[in-house]
């Protein structure tokens, strides 16, 4: 029978050949594994001195681990290891990709707000941090003249968490037609802008909901389209209209507002997509509090790591909605407190605006003929229909992430040209891609 230093030698000899064990991993003290084995410490120390001797140990003051450079044969399969450097901890901004915001805050406001949450983290369940509620209610208060009831403010994980939420709590409100004794949830249908930033379009179709298409016009979604249709909610951008930007008119939001009030159990969900970064109308959750949801993040004021947006809701529909969204982190939502408790967060945010405007402005010097998007960072470039398709492609193998601007209409073809957004990459990188795209997007006086 083999001793216990043997058996000890013999076990650590099979991880090595199994893979559990690889060049450069510590080992147990041998205090620690004799305490594990039930053995003599003295067993420990004689197995791992013969592994020294072999060459298969290496021993140091830090501890003993399995020599970094020990020569596995080619039947003996390495340990997989983690290394930091191989997974990149943000993901490499790609230049001139529509929807991208400026990179991460790294100011002293922002990172101060996140050690004070960290140092007394907290957890809070849906609709989250009440002190968060009251800090946004204030803040749309004194940015957006809206007043809202903090408690009609929920915290969510996203816009998208939002719409769910909001359209889950909508799908189960009225029985089934069918009778009390079945359970079957009513279809139901959702008006969305075409054209429109498709990032939201997943949502309803994952939980049963039908997307139906309405078209826009010079003045954005048409309520007389509404009224044919007869959708049980309709998604509106009244404020940035995508992805030309275009603010829908007093006249048109009134409109709307009038279509819900005479739509029995219709709601309209706004979605607030960039409204901070440029002058605008009032919101219509303003003009009708009773039949409007608001849904918003911060992905582009502050980051879109960050994973936390909220809604407004009418009250008749605040416990259903908060009973279906997913709790978000208390030290996020804390951080967020702290920031916008200094006032940091307006200061922040009128910043984004000028360095928006200074991005528009760049874009405008180099495509005179392109038209940006007030307030936000996205750009247009119009092109003969024959171009197309050349710039698209020559702009990948150059690793420009631009975008075809007929991909925004689902319903019908949209217009020839590409989507340029300005957020990725610093200044100077900006300047360098659009140049780069400048050598490939022919000018108006050039035939195609």
């Amino acid at each position: 029978m083999p001793s216990i230093p043997a058996t000890i030698v013999a076990d650590i000899r099979a991880r090595l050949q199994g893979g559990s064990l690889a060049p450069g991993d510590r080992l147990p003290s041998t205090r620690a594994l004799a305490d594990e084995l039930g053995v003599s410490r003295g067993s420990v120390v004689s197995a791992y001195e013969q592994l020294e001797g072999e060459g298969i140990l290496l021993a140091s003051r830090s501890g003993s681990r399995i020599h970094p450079d020990l020569a596995l044969t080619h039947a003996q399969q390495p340990a997989l290891h983690f290394h930091p450097s191989r997974f990149p901890t943000t993901t490499p901004p790609s230049l001139l990709r529509p929807g991208a915001p400026l990179e991460a805050l790294t100011g002293s406001a922002w990172r101060a707000a996140w050690r004070a949450a960290v140092a007394e983290p907290h957890a809070y369940p849906s609709p989250g941090s009440p002190c968060l509620r009251h800090l946004l209610a204030e803040h749309f208060r004194l940015t957006r003249a809206m007043s809202v009831d903090p408690e009609q403010i929920l915290i969510t994980a996203g816009t998208r968490d939002g719409l769910r939420a909001i359209l889950t709590a909508i799908a189960v409100g009225t029985p089934s037609p069918v009778g009390a004794e079945h359970s079957a949830v009513v279809p139901r249908r959702l008006a969305v802008e075409d054209p429109g930033f498709g990032s939201l379009r997943a949502v309803p179709a994952a939980i049963g909901w039908e997307t139906v298409l309405v078209e826009t016009d010079g003045a954005g979604l048409s309520p007389a389209a509404l009224t044919d249709l007869a959708p049980d909610a309709a998604l509106v951008t009244p404020n940035h209209q995508f992805p030309y930007g275009l603010q829908m008119p007093a006249v048109r939001r009134r409109e709307l507002v009038e279509w819900r009030r005479s739509t029995p159990g219709a709601l309209l969900i706004e979605d607030d997509y960039d409204s901070e970064l440029r002058a605008i109308h009032p919101a219509l959750v303003a003009l009708d509090p009773a039949g409007t949801v608001l849904l918003g993040s911060f992905a582009k004021t502050l980051t879109p790591a960050l994973g936390l947006g909220y809604v407004i809701v009418p009250p008749a529909y605040r416990e259903a909605v908060e009973a279906r969204l997913i709790p978000v982190s208390g030290i996020a939502q804390d951080a967020l407190s702290n920031f916008l408790a200094t006032d940091s967060l307006r200061r922040h945010t009128a910043r984004v605006r000028r360095e928006y405007k200074y991005r528009r402005g760049v874009f405008e010097r180099i495509f005179p003929e392109g038209r940006t998007m007030d307030g936000g960072l996205g750009a247009i470039i119009e092109l003969p229909a024959d171009a197309e398709a050349r710039v698209l492609e020559r702009a990948a193998r150059a690793g420009l992430a631009i975008e075809s601007l007929g991909k925004y209409w689902s319903g019908r073809s949209g217009r020839p040209g590409v989507v340029v957004g300005l957020g990725a990459g610093s200044r100077e990188r900006l300047a360098a891609a659009l140049e780069q795209l400048r050598q490939m997007v022919p000018r108006p006086d050039q035939s195609s």
